[in-house]
């Protein structure tokens, strides 16, 4: 179980014209990125982090992505856990 102290958070990303495809790199060695997706729709990018609280949050995204020469604009979903159910097994 994630530790409840978490904040898990989704940041859709909407490239600029002309962005190179190794644009998102930029956070490739962050220690709160846990995986960056290319999407479909009306989004490029989302990029899935797990921060502490909310000004962790609030500065990955201005300070992490909305620096980056190639982002337009970005939408942030988050979620912080207050319990989650015990493992369960499957059955044989």
């Amino acid at each position: 179980m994630a530790n409840q102290n978490q904040w898990q958070a989704w940041i859709h990303v909407k490239w600029k014209p002309g962005a190179p495809d190794t644009a998102w790199q930029a956070w490739k060695n962050s220690e709160w990125v846990k995986g960056v997706w290319s999407t479909t729709g009306a989004w490029d990018c989302s990029i899935w982090i797990d921060v502490a609280n909310w000004d962790e949050l609030e500065k990955f995204v201005w300070k992490e992505v909305r620096t980056n020469e190639w982002v337009e604009r970005t939408e942030t979903n988050w979620a912080k856990q207050w319990w989650a159910a015990p493992e369960r097994r499957a059955s044989a």
